[in-house]
């Protein structure tokens, strides 16, 4: 089942006045019913007191004067008196009962009996008054005065909650306008939400859709971008397959026929590296943050292992690859992460510098640790880190790289909270790749 705010709200208000209107009829009722029985009880007593004054002289009242007419008779059960002398009922009210309403007490007494409020009052000779008022003609008053203050805030309930209705569905039209106006955009249209009335609750969530929008606009622009870059280099690579192909199926010569075999041998082992490299990137993405939380790696395993599957690489190029760390280390990235990174940069190294010594070192700096990869080369300018960390920027337009490795490197450590920089030779010190990484204190696999 949907739900609804417009309900919710008409729903709870309806509850609150109905609930409040029920509750204030309790109080009202209470209030007023303590207010009153006071006030007649104090009247019954002074009536009680007052007629006594009327058989002093020690002979009842004459009866006629307390007889009700045929329009009076409707107040008997209001209002009735007992006059007792020696234990018999001399006189009473027509309607009174023939036995004593409450106990003939040596003191003044008034109780709360079978739906009358009577007060007794000894006289002289063994003589006692009881004057009593029924219980019920209070109540029915009470219900009267109560029911009087009530009915108009009854009454009134409906329209109260007509004009409630109306307010929420004008406080809530802002929120229909803007359900509209998402709803009625094209799948292309990701510019931000801008007009209609501004509303303070729904600047928020303006706010978070805009966001979500420029995010969804940059990430499609990135895509694009990044699709049209693949094509570039994937139709730059079938077509360099094609041509070696077809040399090596029209050359006679079996010297040229196994130079053609051999480059499109090398654009082979190239395109399979590219794809594999675009699996990588394509699973990169900064805004959904780290996709392992609490992961480490020892830089010691993770390096030593590394550099012995690139021992082929640098033998290839000329390169000695050495690692001088002897102890654990451990960093806040998952081993496969770190990996990649490190094999990324000691790949570049590899290729791009001169012939002689790459070696991998790493050390503690308070809550990080900093990874040195030098080399025989030059090193990089800020300029040249810039521009080669773009997808498909190769150092050499001649090398069978794909152009995505510093990409590569760039996406996880921003992911993982890491960076990069690069060292220029200097005379005491060789050029480096430095990566700083959080440090962890747990165990890997911990």
């Amino acid at each position: 089942m949907t739900f609804s705010i417009r309900r919710f709200l008409v729903a709870s208000i309806l509850i609150v006045i109905l609930g409040g209107g029920l509750l204030l009829g309790i109080l009202t009722y209470r209030t007023i019913y303590h207010e009153l029985d006071e006030q007649y009880d104090a009247e019954l007593v002074q009536s009680a007191h007052l007629l006594a004054g009327f058989w002093q002289d020690g002979h009842p009242p004459e009866a006629s004067l307390s007889a009700l007419d045929s329009q009076e008779s409707r107040y008997l059960r209001y209002f009735i008196y007992q006059l007792w002398q020696s234990g018999k009922l001399v006189s009473a009210s027509e309607g009174s009962p023939e036995s004593p309403l409450v106990a003939l007490n040596e003191r003044p007494h008034y109780e709360e009996t079978k739906g009358w409020h009577a007060y007794s009052l000894p006289l002289s000779n063994n003589r006692w008054l009881i004057l009593a008022e029924s219980d019920y003609a209070r109540h029915s008053m009470v219900k009267n005065v109560a029911g009087s203050l009530l009915a108009p805030y009854l009454i009134s309930v409906p329209f109260v909650m007509l004009l409630v209705w109306l307010a929420i569905r004008l406080g809530l039209s802002p929120l229909s306008d803007l359900a509209r106006s998402v709803s009625r955009r094209s799948t292309d249209n990701l510019t931000p939400l801008t007009g209609g009335k501004q509303v303070r609750e729904l600047e928020p969530v303006k706010e978070a859709i805009n966001a979500l929008l420029q995010r969804l606009d940059a990430g499609i622009e990135r895509e694009k971008r990044f699709t049209a870059d693949a094509a570039h280099e994937l139709r730059t690579l079938l077509m360099v397959l094609r041509l070696h192909a077809e040399n090596a199926r029209s050359l006679s010569d079996p010297q040229l026929r196994d130079e053609s075999l051999q480059g499109l041998q090398e654009a082979v082992g190239r395109a399979e590296r590219m794809l594999e490299q675009l699996l990588v990137l394509a699973r990169l993405d900064p805004a959904q943050g780290p996709p392992e939380q609490g992961a480490c790696a020892d830089i010691l395993r993770v390096a030593r292992d590394t550099l012995a599957s690139l021992v082929p690489l640098g033998d290839r190029f000329n390169q000695q690859l050495v690692l001088s760390l002897e102890e654990p280390l451990l960093v806040a990235m998952p081993e496969e992460a770190l990996q990649l990174v490190l094999r990324n940069l000691i790949d570049n190294a590899c290729r791009y510098a001169s012939p002689g010594v790459i070696q991998v070192n790493a050390e503690r700096q308070g809550r990080q640790v900093s990874i040195e990869i030098s080399d025989s080369g030059e090193g990089l300018s800020e300029e040249q880190w810039q521009r080669y960390r773009e997808r498909f920027s190769r150092g050499h337009s001649d090398s069978d790289g794909a152009g995505l490795g510093l990409s590569i490197v760039n996406g996880l450590l921003s992911l993982y909270g890491g960076s990069l920089t690069y060292r220029k030779r200097c005379a005491q010190t060789p050029a480096a790749a430095i990566v700083l990484l959080p440090a962890a204190t747990q165990k890997p696999g911990l």
